[in-house]
Protein backbone atom coordinates (compact mmCIF):
# COMPACT_ATOMS: atom_id res chain seq x y z
CA UNK A 1 0.00 0.00 0.00
CA UNK A 2 1.35 3.54 -0.85
CA UNK A 3 1.93 5.99 1.56
CA UNK A 4 0.89 9.21 1.01
CA UNK A 5 3.79 10.96 0.97
CA UNK A 6 4.17 8.82 -2.28
CA UNK A 7 1.00 10.18 -3.54
CA UNK A 8 1.47 13.59 -3.51
CA UNK A 9 4.46 12.98 -5.41
CA UNK A 10 3.01 11.21 -8.14
CA UNK A 11 -0.56 14.11 -8.15
CA UNK A 12 2.53 16.75 -8.42
CA UNK A 13 4.38 15.63 -11.74
CA UNK A 14 0.90 15.10 -13.05
CA UNK A 15 0.11 18.27 -12.77
CA UNK A 16 3.51 19.69 -14.04
CA UNK A 17 2.87 17.07 -17.11
CA UNK A 18 -0.96 19.42 -17.01
CA UNK A 19 0.54 22.61 -16.98
CA UNK A 20 3.24 21.93 -19.97
CA UNK A 21 0.78 20.15 -22.40
CA UNK A 22 -1.93 23.26 -21.10
CA UNK A 23 1.17 25.62 -22.34
CA UNK A 24 2.05 24.19 -25.37
CA UNK A 25 -1.56 23.95 -26.41
CA UNK A 26 -1.93 27.84 -25.73
CA UNK A 27 1.04 28.79 -27.53
CA UNK A 28 -0.45 27.10 -30.61
CA UNK A 29 -4.48 28.24 -29.98
CA UNK A 30 -4.84 31.78 -31.39
CA UNK A 31 -7.87 32.00 -29.38
CA UNK A 32 -6.26 31.05 -26.28
CA UNK A 33 -3.48 33.63 -26.78
CA UNK A 34 -3.08 35.70 -23.99
CA UNK A 35 -4.40 39.15 -24.94
CA UNK A 36 -1.92 41.76 -25.44
CA UNK A 37 -2.09 44.67 -23.59
CA UNK A 38 -3.67 47.58 -25.11
CA UNK A 39 -2.02 49.85 -23.31
CA UNK A 40 1.49 51.47 -24.85
CA UNK A 41 4.14 52.11 -22.80
CA UNK A 42 7.67 52.10 -22.75
CA UNK A 43 7.93 48.09 -22.22
CA UNK A 44 5.82 47.33 -25.06
CA UNK A 45 6.30 49.80 -28.11
CA UNK A 46 8.75 47.59 -29.94
CA UNK A 47 6.27 45.24 -29.72
CA UNK A 48 3.01 47.06 -30.56
CA UNK A 49 5.58 48.47 -33.37
CA UNK A 50 6.39 45.37 -34.97
CA UNK A 51 2.58 44.08 -34.28
CA UNK A 52 1.72 46.84 -37.27
CA UNK A 53 4.53 46.36 -39.16
CA UNK A 54 3.78 42.79 -39.39
CA UNK A 55 0.19 43.54 -40.59
CA UNK A 56 1.27 46.38 -42.78
CA UNK A 57 3.49 43.54 -45.07
CA UNK A 58 0.66 41.30 -44.99
CA UNK A 59 -1.03 43.63 -46.87
CA UNK A 60 1.86 45.04 -48.67
CA UNK A 61 3.07 41.39 -50.36
CA UNK A 62 -0.32 40.59 -52.12
CA UNK A 63 -0.54 44.84 -53.41
CA UNK A 64 2.83 43.90 -55.00
CA UNK A 65 1.96 40.84 -56.28
CA UNK A 66 -0.75 42.10 -57.94
CA UNK A 67 0.86 45.19 -59.54
CA UNK A 68 3.27 43.04 -61.49
CA UNK A 69 1.01 40.64 -62.32
CA UNK A 70 -1.27 43.63 -64.09
CA UNK A 71 1.71 45.33 -65.27
CA UNK A 72 2.80 41.91 -67.33
CA UNK A 73 -0.34 41.36 -67.78
CA UNK A 74 -0.79 44.91 -69.88
CA UNK A 75 2.58 44.39 -71.65
CA UNK A 76 1.86 40.58 -72.91
CA UNK A 77 -1.84 42.38 -73.71
CA UNK A 78 -0.12 45.16 -75.39
CA UNK A 79 2.41 43.55 -77.16
CA UNK A 80 -0.45 41.33 -79.06
CA UNK A 81 -2.36 44.46 -80.09
CA UNK A 82 0.58 45.63 -81.70
CA UNK A 83 1.43 42.74 -83.89
CA UNK A 84 -2.19 42.46 -84.67
CA UNK A 85 -2.35 45.92 -85.57
CA UNK A 86 0.81 45.60 -87.21
CA UNK A 87 0.04 42.41 -89.15
CA UNK A 88 -3.35 44.55 -90.59
CA UNK A 89 -1.77 47.38 -91.89
CA UNK A 90 0.51 45.46 -93.50
CA UNK A 91 -2.05 43.73 -95.34
CA UNK A 92 -3.84 46.83 -96.09
CA UNK A 93 -1.15 48.59 -97.14
CA UNK A 94 1.02 46.16 -99.15
CA UNK A 95 -1.82 43.59 -100.07
CA UNK A 96 -4.72 45.67 -100.49
CA UNK A 97 -3.02 48.66 -101.32
CA UNK A 98 -5.96 50.94 -99.29
CA UNK A 99 -5.09 54.84 -100.25
CA UNK A 100 -7.71 56.01 -97.90
CA UNK A 101 -7.00 59.05 -95.32
CA UNK A 102 -6.27 56.99 -92.42
CA UNK A 103 -3.96 55.08 -94.15
CA UNK A 104 -2.21 58.23 -95.31
CA UNK A 105 -2.54 59.35 -92.06
CA UNK A 106 -0.14 56.47 -90.56
CA UNK A 107 2.32 57.14 -93.17
CA UNK A 108 2.84 60.14 -91.96
CA UNK A 109 3.56 58.78 -88.40
CA UNK A 110 4.89 55.98 -89.24
CA UNK A 111 8.38 55.46 -91.57
CA UNK A 112 7.25 53.13 -93.68
CA UNK A 113 8.75 52.36 -97.15
CA UNK A 114 7.30 51.34 -100.25
CA UNK A 115 10.85 50.66 -101.97
CA UNK A 116 14.25 51.16 -101.75
CA UNK A 117 16.34 52.85 -104.36
CA UNK A 118 19.97 51.40 -103.75
CA UNK A 119 19.53 50.80 -100.38
CA UNK A 120 17.46 54.10 -99.68
CA UNK A 121 14.19 54.42 -98.59
CA UNK A 122 11.35 55.33 -100.55
CA UNK A 123 8.79 56.55 -98.04
CA UNK A 124 4.87 55.43 -98.33
CA UNK A 125 4.00 58.99 -97.68
CA UNK A 126 5.36 59.94 -100.68
CA UNK A 127 4.15 57.90 -102.65
CA UNK A 128 0.34 58.06 -101.71
CA UNK A 129 0.44 61.83 -101.62
CA UNK A 130 0.98 62.11 -105.45
CA UNK A 131 -1.41 58.87 -106.23
CA UNK A 132 -4.15 59.71 -104.12
CA UNK A 133 -4.22 63.73 -105.81
CA UNK A 134 -4.46 61.59 -109.25
CA UNK A 135 -6.76 59.39 -107.84
CA UNK A 136 -9.04 62.74 -106.30
CA UNK A 137 -8.91 64.26 -109.64
CA UNK A 138 -10.23 61.77 -112.05
CA UNK A 139 -12.90 61.06 -109.39
CA UNK A 140 -14.47 64.19 -108.64
CA UNK A 141 -13.52 66.50 -111.60
CA UNK A 142 -13.37 63.84 -114.42
CA UNK A 143 -16.25 61.41 -113.00
CA UNK A 144 -13.69 58.51 -113.90
CA UNK A 145 -14.12 55.02 -112.47
CA UNK A 146 -11.46 52.87 -111.28
CA UNK A 147 -13.97 50.01 -111.25
CA UNK A 148 -14.33 48.62 -114.91
CA UNK A 149 -11.19 46.59 -116.80
CA UNK A 150 -10.32 49.96 -118.16
CA UNK A 151 -10.81 51.93 -115.02
CA UNK A 152 -8.39 49.49 -113.10
CA UNK A 153 -5.88 49.74 -116.09
CA UNK A 154 -6.01 53.30 -115.40
CA UNK A 155 -5.43 53.26 -111.66
CA UNK A 156 -2.45 50.65 -112.34
CA UNK A 157 -0.94 53.50 -114.68
CA UNK A 158 -1.47 55.77 -111.85
CA UNK A 159 0.27 53.89 -109.66
CA UNK A 160 3.20 52.95 -111.63
CA UNK A 161 3.86 56.73 -112.80
CA UNK A 162 3.64 58.00 -109.07
CA UNK A 163 6.00 55.10 -107.81
CA UNK A 164 8.28 56.04 -110.24
CA UNK A 165 8.14 59.52 -109.18
CA UNK A 166 8.60 58.46 -105.42
CA UNK A 167 11.84 56.41 -106.61
CA UNK A 168 13.10 59.29 -108.01
CA UNK A 169 12.76 61.75 -105.40
CA UNK A 170 14.04 59.51 -102.53
CA UNK A 171 17.26 58.89 -105.33
CA UNK A 172 17.53 63.31 -105.36
CA UNK A 173 17.37 63.17 -101.77
CA UNK A 174 20.10 60.94 -101.10
CA UNK A 175 22.10 62.71 -104.06
CA UNK A 176 21.19 65.97 -102.73
CA UNK A 177 22.76 65.02 -99.05
CA UNK A 178 25.95 64.17 -100.64
CA UNK A 179 26.24 67.02 -102.51
CA UNK A 180 25.44 69.49 -99.96
CA UNK A 181 22.16 70.79 -101.74
CA UNK A 182 19.72 72.09 -100.10
CA UNK A 183 16.34 73.83 -100.80
CA UNK A 184 15.03 76.06 -97.25
CA UNK A 185 11.67 76.63 -96.78
CA UNK A 186 11.84 80.29 -96.94
CA UNK A 187 12.61 79.55 -100.82
CA UNK A 188 9.48 77.29 -101.17
CA UNK A 189 7.26 79.96 -99.87
CA UNK A 190 8.63 82.46 -102.33
CA UNK A 191 8.28 80.26 -105.27
CA UNK A 192 4.58 79.42 -104.16
CA UNK A 193 3.75 82.90 -103.04
CA UNK A 194 5.31 83.57 -107.24
CA UNK A 195 3.34 81.36 -108.34
CA UNK A 196 0.22 83.06 -106.61
CA UNK A 197 0.70 86.20 -107.76
CA UNK A 198 1.16 85.16 -111.35
CA UNK A 199 -2.40 84.17 -111.22
CA UNK A 200 -3.52 86.84 -108.98
CA UNK A 201 -4.62 84.34 -106.55
CA UNK A 202 -4.91 84.89 -102.68
CA UNK A 203 -3.25 81.86 -100.70
CA UNK A 204 -7.17 81.01 -99.70
CA UNK A 205 -7.68 80.54 -103.67
CA UNK A 206 -5.01 78.11 -103.45
CA UNK A 207 -5.85 76.48 -100.48
CA UNK A 208 -9.49 76.08 -101.82
CA UNK A 209 -8.32 74.55 -105.36
CA UNK A 210 -6.18 72.50 -103.78
CA UNK A 211 -8.70 70.81 -101.77
CA UNK A 212 -11.31 70.85 -104.25
CA UNK A 213 -8.78 69.05 -107.30
CA UNK A 214 -6.61 67.12 -105.94
CA UNK A 215 -7.54 66.52 -102.38
CA UNK A 216 -4.16 68.20 -100.88
CA UNK A 217 -3.78 70.72 -98.14
CA UNK A 218 -1.34 73.34 -98.39
CA UNK A 219 1.34 71.06 -96.74
CA UNK A 220 1.31 68.09 -98.98
CA UNK A 221 1.62 71.19 -101.79
CA UNK A 222 4.64 72.70 -100.22
CA UNK A 223 6.45 69.13 -99.80
CA UNK A 224 5.95 68.51 -103.73
CA UNK A 225 7.00 71.69 -104.38
CA UNK A 226 9.91 71.49 -102.35
CA UNK A 227 10.78 68.16 -104.43
CA UNK A 228 10.96 69.37 -107.46
CA UNK A 229 12.88 72.73 -106.29
CA UNK A 230 15.48 70.46 -104.66
CA UNK A 231 15.51 68.05 -108.52
CA UNK A 232 16.33 71.03 -110.07
CA UNK A 233 18.96 72.35 -108.02
CA UNK A 234 20.47 69.16 -108.02
CA UNK A 235 20.44 68.29 -111.76
CA UNK A 236 22.38 71.72 -112.35
CA UNK A 237 24.92 71.30 -109.23
CA UNK A 238 26.05 67.52 -110.52
CA UNK A 239 25.94 67.85 -114.37
CA UNK A 240 29.49 68.76 -114.85
CA UNK A 241 29.41 67.52 -118.99
CA UNK A 242 26.32 69.88 -119.58
CA UNK A 243 28.57 72.64 -117.72
CA UNK A 244 31.20 72.05 -120.04
CA UNK A 245 29.38 72.40 -122.75
CA UNK A 246 27.39 75.10 -122.74
CA UNK A 247 30.36 77.33 -121.23
CA UNK A 248 32.47 76.15 -124.45
CA UNK A 249 29.57 77.69 -126.58
CA UNK A 250 29.42 80.70 -125.08
CA UNK A 251 33.07 80.96 -125.68
CA UNK A 252 33.13 79.94 -128.75
CA UNK A 253 30.14 82.91 -129.94
CA UNK A 254 32.33 85.20 -128.35
CA UNK A 255 35.37 84.23 -130.56
CA UNK A 256 33.08 85.08 -133.79
CA UNK A 257 31.54 81.42 -133.38
CA UNK A 258 28.70 80.87 -135.78
CA UNK A 259 25.26 80.78 -134.21
CA UNK A 260 23.40 78.85 -136.16
CA UNK A 261 26.42 76.39 -137.50
CA UNK A 262 26.51 75.74 -133.72
CA UNK A 263 22.65 75.47 -132.70
CA UNK A 264 22.90 72.54 -135.62
CA UNK A 265 26.05 70.84 -134.08
CA UNK A 266 25.51 71.08 -130.25
CA UNK A 267 21.68 71.65 -129.58
CA UNK A 268 19.35 69.14 -127.82
CA UNK A 269 16.29 71.33 -128.52
CA UNK A 270 15.05 68.96 -132.29
CA UNK A 271 12.30 71.21 -132.61
CA UNK A 272 14.85 74.31 -133.93
CA UNK A 273 18.33 72.81 -134.10
CA UNK A 274 17.59 71.59 -137.66
CA UNK A 275 16.92 75.55 -139.18
CA UNK A 276 19.67 76.93 -137.16
CA UNK A 277 17.52 77.39 -133.77
CA UNK A 278 15.63 79.77 -134.81
CA UNK A 279 12.28 80.18 -133.53
CA UNK A 280 8.95 82.47 -133.86
CA UNK A 281 6.77 83.11 -131.51
CA UNK A 282 3.64 85.22 -130.56
CA UNK A 283 4.53 88.04 -127.17
CA UNK A 284 1.39 86.39 -125.93
CA UNK A 285 2.12 82.96 -125.97
CA UNK A 286 3.15 81.45 -122.54
CA UNK A 287 6.32 80.92 -121.96
CA UNK A 288 7.11 78.52 -119.39
CA UNK A 289 10.93 78.11 -119.84
CA UNK A 290 11.36 81.73 -119.43
CA UNK A 291 13.05 82.29 -122.85
CA UNK A 292 10.80 84.40 -124.80
CA UNK A 293 11.06 87.13 -121.85
CA UNK A 294 14.90 86.48 -121.58
CA UNK A 295 15.61 87.63 -125.25
CA UNK A 296 12.91 90.30 -125.12
CA UNK A 297 14.70 93.38 -123.38
CA UNK A 298 17.27 92.35 -125.99
CA UNK A 299 18.45 94.64 -128.72
CA UNK A 300 18.53 92.65 -132.51
CA UNK A 301 21.76 90.90 -132.71
CA UNK A 302 22.28 90.89 -128.83
CA UNK A 303 22.66 87.39 -126.96
CA UNK A 304 22.13 86.22 -123.69
CA UNK A 305 23.96 85.18 -120.60
CA UNK A 306 23.36 81.57 -120.00
CA UNK A 307 20.07 80.25 -119.04
CA UNK A 308 18.16 77.94 -117.33
CA UNK A 309 14.98 76.76 -118.61
CA UNK A 310 12.84 73.45 -117.41
CA UNK A 311 10.28 72.09 -120.03
CA UNK A 312 8.16 69.90 -119.04
CA UNK A 313 10.39 67.00 -116.64
CA UNK A 314 13.72 67.97 -118.94
CA UNK A 315 16.16 70.75 -117.40
CA UNK A 316 18.68 72.84 -119.76
CA UNK A 317 21.32 75.61 -120.37
CA UNK A 318 20.36 77.43 -122.92
CA UNK A 319 22.38 80.44 -124.81
CA UNK A 320 19.46 82.86 -127.25
CA UNK A 321 19.65 86.01 -129.50
CA UNK A 322 17.40 88.66 -130.46
CA UNK A 323 16.84 88.21 -134.21
CA UNK A 324 13.57 90.63 -134.30
CA UNK A 325 10.57 91.40 -133.09
CA UNK A 326 7.21 93.60 -133.32
CA UNK A 327 3.86 93.98 -131.27
CA UNK A 328 3.11 90.65 -131.73
CA UNK A 329 5.80 88.56 -133.06
CA UNK A 330 9.29 87.97 -131.36
CA UNK A 331 11.85 85.83 -133.50
CA UNK A 332 14.64 84.57 -131.79
CA UNK A 333 17.34 81.83 -132.27
CA UNK A 334 18.18 79.50 -129.46
CA UNK A 335 20.92 76.71 -128.29
CA UNK A 336 19.72 74.23 -125.97
CA UNK A 337 21.81 71.78 -123.94
CA UNK A 338 19.99 69.06 -122.06
CA UNK A 339 21.35 67.90 -118.63
CA UNK A 340 21.15 64.02 -118.82
CA UNK A 341 23.10 63.12 -115.67
CA UNK A 342 20.81 62.66 -113.29
CA UNK A 343 18.32 60.48 -115.59
CA UNK A 344 21.51 58.18 -117.27
CA UNK A 345 22.24 57.46 -113.54
CA UNK A 346 18.83 56.53 -112.80
CA UNK A 347 18.01 54.75 -115.53
CA UNK A 348 21.60 52.37 -114.76
CA UNK A 349 19.93 51.73 -111.33
CA UNK A 350 16.97 50.16 -113.01
CA UNK A 351 19.13 48.46 -115.54
CA UNK A 352 21.40 47.13 -112.33
CA UNK A 353 18.10 46.03 -110.53
CA UNK A 354 18.66 48.61 -107.37
CA UNK A 355 15.48 49.27 -106.89
CA UNK A 356 13.43 47.52 -104.93
CA UNK A 357 10.13 47.46 -104.58
CA UNK A 358 7.17 46.54 -101.76
CA UNK A 359 4.08 46.20 -103.27
CA UNK A 360 3.26 44.64 -106.68
CA UNK A 361 2.60 47.24 -109.40
CA UNK A 362 2.11 46.72 -113.11
CA UNK A 363 3.85 48.24 -116.06
CA UNK A 364 2.43 51.17 -117.13
CA UNK A 365 2.28 50.17 -121.40
CA UNK A 366 -1.08 48.57 -120.67
CA UNK A 367 -2.55 52.59 -120.19
CA UNK A 368 -1.92 55.86 -121.35
CA UNK A 369 -3.32 59.14 -121.36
Amino acid sequence: MKSKKDKNTKNTKDEVRFDGLKARLESKLPSHKKPKSLRITNDNIEEHREDILAKGRKLKYPVQYSKKRLIIISLVVAVIAVGAFSLWLNNSLYKQQQTGDFFYSVTKILPLNVASVDGQPVRYQDYLRRLRADIYYYLNREHRSFNSEEGKKELDYHKRKNLDVAERVAYVRYLAEQNNVTVSDEQVDEAIKEMREADGATEEDLISTLSNYYGWTLSDFRSTVHDQMLERALVYEIDDEADKTIKSVEEQLKNGGDFATLARELSDDEASKQNGGVITAKTTDQDPAGIVAAVSNLDPGETTEIGQAQIDDSYYYYIARLNSKNDSDINYSVIMIKLNKLDDDFAQLVKDGKIKEYISVSSSDSFSE
